[in-house]
């Protein structure tokens, strides 16, 4: 089954430690739960952190001549619920034989993309290093990039690195992401503390049974909530 995400947050001008007031448990200035909705649940704390759009680095070596071929495959599913698939081929022609010319090609090829505006592209960035090409996703709230290279070549080499996206977590592009109104996001960052929620009021199931469940995602600033919401958890 799957769970229904509630995200709250509490800011430092506001921020209350979590507190069991005859059975209601204010975990946010403005949100409030019985104390049974916590019942035997356990809270995970997450650390802000700045994230960093995952890349890759494609590096073209060796020794190109006329009529060689390189292709990058690139896959992601950043953008969109159907995964993005595209190849891209670098025919090497006549006086652009070395390797800063076959990534300017390669550059140019995304670059116009990147420009156009395309729907669902997931590359942020590209740019060329003497034959280094740097390809960026799109954001740093997942890892999505694939990337398979060819080369039709009896000299010239092609190899790609990836660098793993960074997770971004407790940002204010986070909170705007899970929802939180812009007024109320007045911190640089944010811990963030997940639990279960069990929903004690009832459901609009009318000709058949069923759950809704949810997690709650506070995101906190003030330091030891997650270890205050424990013990007042252990204490119910």
């Amino acid at each position: 089954m799957a769970r229904q995400k509630i995200s709250i947050v509490s800011n430092a001008a506001l921020s209350v430690a979590p507190v069991n007031t005859n059975g209601m448990v204010t975990l946010a200035p403005d949100f409030v739960v019985p104390e049974a909705s916590l019942l035997g649940v356990s809270a995970i704390d997450i650390s802000a952190q700045a994230g960093t759009a995952g890349s890759v680095a494609i590096t073209f070596a060796g020794t190109y001549v006329a009529g060689d071929q390189a292709k990058v495959t690139f896959s992601s599913n950043l953008t969109a619920s159907q995964k993005f698939r595209k190849t891209y081929t670098i025919d090497v022609v006549t006086g652009a034989t070395g390797t800063t010319a076959i990534a300017v090609s390669l550059v140019s090829k995304i670059q116009r993309e990147i420009d156009a505006g395309l729907i669902d592209y997931p590359f942020a960035s590209v740019s060329n290093s003497a034959g280094v090409v740097t390809v960026t996703q799109v954001g740093d709230d997942s890892h999505g990039l694939e990337v398979f290279v060819y080369t039709a070549s009896t000299n010239g080499t092609i190899a790609s690195v990836i660098t793993d996206t960074v997770i971004s977590e407790g940002q204010p592009s986070d909170l705007v992401d899970a929802g939180i109104p812009a007024d109320k996001i007045t911190e640089a960052s944010y811990n963030t503390v997940c639990l279960p929620y069990n929903s004690q009021v009832a459901q609009p199931f009318i000709d058949s049974k069923g759950e809704v469940a949810y997690n709650l995602k506070i995101y906190a600033k003030h330091s030891g909530y997650k270890a205050q919401l424990a013990t007042l958890i252990a204490a119910i």
